[in-house]
C-alpha cells in the first residue's frame, strides 16, 4: 500500500515536471529522452517499457527511491501513452542491441538485456553469468571487465550505461578496502606504517582505527565524541587515500568558526597544501580556480558558492560538524547534498539529537540508499498517534545494523585508556556588522595614536589613556557589544557557545567550567544556560570568600549543576577536577593566565581527559594577539594583567606596551575581511596628514554611514546629544585628532573660497 501511494503520489506531480524536452528518440517514442525539469535542471530519461523497473532517470528521486520509477518518468510514460492513443497497451519497445542496465530497486543490480534478435551464443554466455531474469550474479563483478569484453565479442553493438561502470567501480573498490582493512588490522605494526607514514605525528590506537576505517571504506561517518580527534583521523585518511589512490582534492566544509582550526591542524599533522575559503567573490573565486590539496570551505558558503564548488570536482569531500545537516530541509543540507565526489567522510558527534530523520539525513550524503527510502523508513521507525504525534522509535537494531558498514562511534568510556591527558581547540567565531562598525572606530583610534607616537616619540598620559580605553573596547567588542553599549547584544561568541554546551553538557552529560576577564559575559552566557535549563553555579571578585567554597561544592556534588563560570579575579586558588572542559571566551592574553585558568580543571587527581576549547573573534585583535603568543610565547606576558573589566599596564613600561600595540596593528597584517559599509578601518599613516584630510575623510565615513538605515541611526545617535541646561537636542560632531577650531576655519574658509572662485570667474567674463 505504501509503494502504491508513493507512485500515485507521483504521478500525480508528473504534469509539472517537465519544463520541455531537449531531446526525442529517432524512432519511435520509446528511447533516450533529455529533459530540463520543472527545476531548471537537466535530466536523461531512458523509456523501455510501461512497466515499473523498465525505465530509468538520472534525477535524485530515481536513484533512491526504490520505486522504479519517478515524475519525470511518469510525466513521459502519459506522454507517450497520449500519442500512441489505443494502441499504447500493444506497443512494445523492440530492443535491437543488447544492453547492460542498473534496477535500482530495494538492492542496485546489473541487469543484461537481451536484444530482439539473440544469437544463441549470446544467449548461452548471459545464461553463464545471470540467473533467469537478467540479473548479473555477483561473484563476477570483480572480474566484469573479462564479462564485457566476452559479451562484446558476441554483440559488438551491446550499450553499457555509465552508471553501471560506476557502481561495479565502487562494489569492487569497497570489496577490495574491506579485505585490505582486515588484513591491516591483523598487522598493526604494518597499519601504523601505512598511516602514519603520510603524518607528522603519532596516532593513538582508536585514531589509527578510524583514519583505517575511513579510509579503506571511503564513504563513511566518524560519530566519536567530540573532541577524540575526529579530525585527525579524517586527514590521516585523505593524506592516505592521496598515496593509495591519487586523489588530487578534498574539500573540507566546516562551520565558519573553525575552518581556519583545519588549517592549522593540516599543517601540524601533514603539512599538505591548504587553503582557506574566504573574503569577497571576486576573491573566493580566484581561490577555487587554484585549489590546494585541502580547500577549506564553510556551510555558509556551500550556499552561496554551490557552482564553483562543484566545479572543483573533489575526489573527497569532508563535511565536520555534519549535524549542520541534520534538517533536510534547510537551504544548508539541500545544497550540501548537490555535491558529488568519489569519497564522503561525515564527521560529527551528534548525528541525532532529536529525531530519528537526523540521523537519515545525515547518513544520507554517505549513501543516499544505506537506510532505504525516506517515506519508506519513517513509516518502519516511527511511530505515531492517529493525530500524528511522534510517540517512540521501533526497528533500532536493524538500523545499527545497516549503519554497521559506514558509521564508527566510540564513546569517551571506550578509548579512555588513549585519550590525551588534554586536547585544545580553537574555534574561530565571526564578528556581526553590528561589532564591526564599532570596533572598527576603537581601531582607528589605536592606529592614531599609534602614529601620533612613532610621529613624536612620546605620548600623554590623556593618550595613554584613551589607547588603554580603545583596546579594552576591542576586546570587549568581540564578546558582545552588550559589555560596550549596555543596550545591544550581538554576540556570535555567545550563539557559539549555547551549541558547544548543549553538546558538552547535555548530550554527552559532562561538567564543563567557563572562563571570561568580564563578569557581563557570564552573566550573559548565564541567560544562555536558563533558555537551555542547565544550572550552573558564577564565581566572581564580588562574590565573598566565604561563599565561594558553598559554590565548589554545589558543583562537585549535585549532578545537576552542569556549568561553572568563573572570571579571573574569582577564579584564584579553585580545584574543578570534577569538570572535563574548559571553555575561555576570550584569551587573558598572559600565557601564565591562561595555564593558571586550565589548571583549575587540568591537575592532580584529574581522571578524565580534559578538553579546553578557546574562542577567538576572526579578523581582530584576538586573533593577532593568539598568533603572536604562539609565536613569541610571553611577548604580551602582563600587558594585560588586570582583573574584569580593567587593563593593568603598571607591570609595563609604557613603551614597551606601545611597541606591542605597534606589532599588532602595523606591523603585523591581518588577514583581509569585508569590511561594513558604514566604517571603513583607517590604516595608521607615516606622516601627519593635513587639517582638510583629516576632516573630509571624517565625513565621508559619516555619509557613508548614513547609506545604511540601521548605520544611519547609529552615527546619528553618536552627534546628537542633550543640552543639559536647555533639555533640547543639539548637532555635535567631533573633531578628527589634531583639528583645532582654528585650523577648521581656516579649512572652511579656504574651501568656500576654492568654491566660489569659479562662479566669480564666469561671473566676470558675462
Amino acid at each position: 500500500m505504501l509503494v502504491e501511494e508513493q507512485i500515485a503520489a507521483r504521478q500525480q506531480r508528473a504534469g509539472t515536471a517537465i519544463r520541455k524536452i531537449v531531446q526525442r528518440p529517432q524512432d519511435g517514442l520509446y528511447g533516450d529522452y533529455g529533459v530540463v525539469s520543472a527545476s531548471g535542471k537537466p535530466y536523461r530519461v531512458a523509456m523501455r517499457g510501461p512497466g515499473v523497473f523498465d525505465n530509468y532517470c538520472s534525477c535524485p528521486d530515481f536513484a533512491v527511491n526504490t520505486l522504479g520509477t519517478c515524475k519525470h518518468i511518469e510525466s513521459l510514460l502519459e506522454t507517450i501513452r497520449t500519442r500512441a492513443g489505443r494502441k499504447f497497451q500493444s506497443m512494445q519497445f523492440r530492443r535491437l542491441r543488447a544492453s547492460v542496465s542498473l534496477r535500482y530497486g530495494e538492492t542496485l543490480e546489473v541487469h543484461v538485456h537481451l536484444p530482439a534478435r539473440a544469437s544463441n551464443e549470446l544467449r548461452e554466455a548471459i545464461g553463464e553469468y545471470c540467473d533467469v531474469s537478467g540479473i548479473l550474479r555477483r561473484e563476477h563483478y570483480p572480474r566484469f571487465a573479462q564479462v564485457l569484453e566476452r559479451l562484446r565479442e558476441l554483440d559488438d553493438a551491446i550499450v553499457v550505461y555509465s552508471d553501471v561502470l560506476e557502481f561495479i567501480d565502487r562494489e569492487n573498490e569497497i570489496r577490495d578496502g574491506m579485505a585490505l582493512e582486515r588484513a591491516l588490522l591483523g598487522d598493526m605494526k604494518k597499519a601504523k606504517a601505512a598511516i602514519e607514514g603520510n603524518l607528522k605525528v603519532t596516532l593513538f590506537p582508536y585514531q589509527l582505527r578510524g583514519a583505517l576505517f575511513a579510509g579503506c571504506r571511503g564513504r563513511v561517518v566518524i560519530a566519536d565524541d567530540m573532541g577524540l580527534g575526529k579530525t585527525i583521523e579524517a586527514i590521516a585518511a585523505a593524506a592516505w587515500l592521496r598515496e593509495r589512490r591519487g586523489i588530487e582534492r578534498v574539500l573540507v566544509i566546516a562551520p565558519a568558526s573553525v575552518k581556519y582550526q583545519w588549517q592549522t591542524e593540516i599543517q601540524k599533522f601533514c603539512g599538505l597544501p591548504a587553503q582557506v575559503i574566504d573574503g569577497p567573490l571576486p576573491q573566493r573565486n580566484k581561490l577555487y580556480e587554484a585549489p590546494a590539496f585541502f580547500t577549506l570551505a564553510s556551510y555558509e558558503l556551500a550556499i552561496r558558492d554551490l557552482d564553483q564548488m562543484r566545479a572543483l570536482r573533489p575526489d573527497l569531500i569532508i563535511l565536520d560538524e555534519a549535524q549542520r545537516i541534520r534538517n533536510w530541509s534547510t537551504s544548508t543540507a539541500r545544497a550540501v547534498k548537490q555535491l558529488k565526489s568519489r569519497y564522503a567522510f561525515v564527521l560529527t558527534g551528534t548525528p541525532l539529537e532529536n529525531k530519528l530523520e537526523e540521523l537519515y539525513s545525515v547518513v544520507e550524503f554517505v549513501d543516499g540508499r544505506r537506510l532505504g527510502p525516506a517515506f519508506r523508513f519513517v513509516a518502519e521507525h516511527v511511530e505515531r498517534t492517529a493525530s500524528g504525534k511522534v510517540t517512540g522509535y521501533r526497528g533500532l537494531d536493524r538500523i545499527r545494523k545497516q549503519l554497521e558498514p559506514i558509521l564508527l562511534r566510540r564513546t569517551r568510556a571506550e578509548v579512555l585508556t588513549d585519550l590525551p591527558p588534554r586536547t585544545d581547540q580553537i574555534f574561530h567565531v565571526p564578528m556581526t556588522d553590528e561589532q564591526a562598525a564599532p570596533y572598527m572606530e576603537q581601531q582607528h583610534i589605536v592606529a592614531q595614536l599609534v602614529a601620533k607616537w612613532q610621529r613624536q616619540k612620546w605620548i600623554s598620559e590623556m593618550d595613554m589613556r584613551r589607547l588603554t580605553c580603545a583596546l579594552q573596547n576591542m576586546r570587549m567588542l568581540c564578546d558582545s557589544t552588550f559589555l560596550f553599549d549596555k543596550e545591544t547584544n550581538f554576540s556570535p561568541k555567545l550563539k557559539e557557545f549555547r551549541e558547544i554546551i548543549r553538546e558538552l553538557a547535555l548530550e554527552e552529560n559532562r561538567k564543563v567550567v567557563v572562563f571570561s576577564e568580564y563578569e557581563r559575559m557570564t552573566r550573559l552566557a548565564g541567560e544562555e544556560l536558563k533558555k537551555l535549563r542547565i544550572e550552573f553555579v558564577s564565581l566572581h571578585g564580588g562574590v565573598p570568600a566565604q561563599k565561594r567554597g558553598a559554590l565548589m561544592e554545589k558543583f562537585r556534588e549535585d549532578p545537576a549543576c552542569r556549568v561553572f563560570f568563573s572570571t579571573d579575579a574569582g577564579g584564584v586558588g579553585l580545584n574543578l577536577q570534577t569538570a572535563s572542559a574548559v571553555i575561555n571566551f576570550e584569551p587573558p592574553w598572559n600565557p601564565a593566565r591562561l595555564e593558571q585558568r586550565i589548571a583549575r580543571v587540568h591537575r592532580l587527581g584529574q581522571t578524565q581527559p580534559v578538553q579546553v576549547i578557546h574562542l577567538l573573534t576572526e579578523n581582530s585583535i584576538e586573533e593577532r594577539v593568539w598568533e603572536i603568543l604562539r609565536q613569541k610565547k610571553a611577548v604580551f606576558a602582563g600587558l594585560f594583567d588586570g582583573t574584569a573589566d580593567d587593563i593593568n599596564f603598571e607591570k609595563m613600561g609604557r613603551k614597551s606596551v606601545l611597541e606591542s600595540v605597534k606589532e599588532i596593528f602595523v606591523e603585523t597584517a591581518p588577514r583581509e575581511a569585508p569590511q561594513p559599509a558604514a566604517i571603513q578601518p583607517a590604516a595608521a599613516p607615516d606622516e601627519p596628514q593635513s587639517a582638510a584630510a583629516d576632516f573630509f575623510q571624517a565625513g565621508l565615513r559619516w555619509l557613508e554611514a548614513m547609506a545604511k538605515p540601521e548605520a544611519a541611526t547609529e552615527a546619528l545617535s553618536r552627534i546628537v546629544q542633550t543640552n543639559l541646561e536647555t533639555k533640547r537636542p543639539e548637532l555635535r560632531i567631533p573633531l578628527p585628532e589634531g583639528v583645532t577650531t582654528d585650523r577648521l576655519a581656516e579649512t572652511l574658509g579656504t574651501l568656500v573660497s576654492a568654491l566660489f572662485k569659479p562662479a566669480a570667474r564666469a561671473a566676470g567674463r558675462q
